[in-house]
């Protein structure tokens, strides 16, 4: 089951994702990250309690990215488990998405 939370912090907007990203997910996370972006173009996702990513939600991850930059906006992604990493590395969004081991320092990446 996936959870979403949205909360502003400072001049960043947190999105805590919890849960299986998957097919079934995605359009969930899509709106969330849509939800997140009408209040701010700077956005820090907290993947701490995230256990899962497939293709369906990275596609909406890079979607989200896309329409962020077009903003002048950018999508941090914070407290990344080794595993997700694993599927960030191998399928190259290490090298889009800015990773940091935790909030704090993914404000200074903002």
């Amino acid at each position: 089951m996936a959870g979403f939370q949205v909360v502003k912090d400072g001049n960043a907007i947190l999105v805590k994702i919890s849960g299986e990203m998957d097919a079934h997910t995605a359009p969930q996370l899509d709106k969330a990250l849509k939800d997140a972006s009408a209040q701010g173009v700077k956005l820090i996702l907290d993947v701490a309690q995230m256990s899962y990513i497939a293709t369906a939600a990275l596609g909406v991850l890079m979607a989200n990215h896309n329409l962020l930059k077009a903003k002048g906006g950018k999508i941090v992604i914070a407290n990344m488990q080794e595993k997700i990493k694993k599927v960030f590395d191998t399928m190259g969004f290490s090298k889009v998405f800015p990773v940091a081991p935790s909030i704090e320092e993914a404000k200074k990446l903002l």
